[in-house]
């Protein structure tokens, strides 16, 4: 591992959450995890500081579970899959709009003592994350972006392998998302921590797009893996590690 540094129904029923009262969803007893929705985990203190982990789709909900099997002292962590329309099939490339699933975040960033949550996007899910932080800056106390230019299948988990089969692959465009957003993106004020395969793909601007943009965050770090991409199995201590300095960075600016 390589890391270097330079200074109606509310929104959240989208995740299967629905707020018990304003600006909170149900959790799971501290040191527990459970679905509460597709795709959606809550797991750790229901007091501690929120972090929440945005990923590409219900069906890749699994992938994350084992590390909501161990959630730090102090934190209750939330995986929800991005909650987009349903693609069209037989679409080629599916760019949409970071802003309608940014806002069904806005009900699950609570503070917790003061605490900002912080967001974790993973794929198609960094997009998500950084409107989030644009949309309610005053509301998020760090980012925490993984593969930022991978391209992911947006499938039904149900039927994903059936329907690769049957028809065409929908991919989600996140490279043209970000890039549509990047004339905003020095606007972003808190800690930022990239993490990226070392060998990722020739063509692919990954972290380096971002590390060219986001020039207004308090400090942003790279920390690179081998491999071309992030997976939360292989990659579990490095993606911990990065959350926890994260946490820290976030901590010593009183957020």
């Amino acid at each position: 591992m390589t890391i270097h540094s330079s200074a109606g129904r509310p929104a959240g029923a989208a995740f299967g959450i629905v707020p018990s009262s304003p600006g909170e969803a149900p959790t799971a007893r501290c040191g527990a995890s459970r679905e509460v929705g597709p795709g959606c985990v809550v797991a750790g203190d229901p007091a501690g500081r929120r972090i929440i982990l945005v990923h590409a789709a219900s069906s890749e909900s699994r992938a994350w579970t084992r590390l909501l099997r161990a959630v730090p002292a102090g934190q209750e962590w939330v995986a929800v899959p991005r909650p987009d329309p349903a693609p069209i099939n037989g679409a080629a490339r599916l760019r949409g709009d970071p802003s309608v699933p940014a806002a069904a975040l806005r009900p699950l960033l609570a503070l917790r003592r003061s605490r900002k949550p912080l967001l974790i996007g993973c794929g198609s899910g960094v997009p998500v994350a950084l409107r989030a932080v644009l949309d309610f800056p005053e509301l998020v106390g760090g980012l925490l972006l993984i593969d930022p230019m991978s391209e992911e299948a947006a499938r039904p988990g149900v039927f994903r392998r059936i329907a690769a089969r049957i028809l065409p692959p929908v991919i989600r465009d996140s490279a043209a998302e970000l890039q549509a957003m990047a004339p905003s993106l020095d606007s972003v004020r808190v800690p930022v921590t990239l993490v990226q395969g070392k060998d990722e793909p020739d063509g692919l601007a990954g972290a380096s797009f971002l590390e060219q943009r986001l020039t207004g965050c308090r400090n942003l770090t790279v920390v690179t893996v081998p491999g071309q991409q992030v997976l939360p199995a292989k990659h579990e201590s490095a993606i911990r590690g990065a959350l926890a300095a994260l946490v820290a960075s976030v901590e010593r600016g009183g957020a």
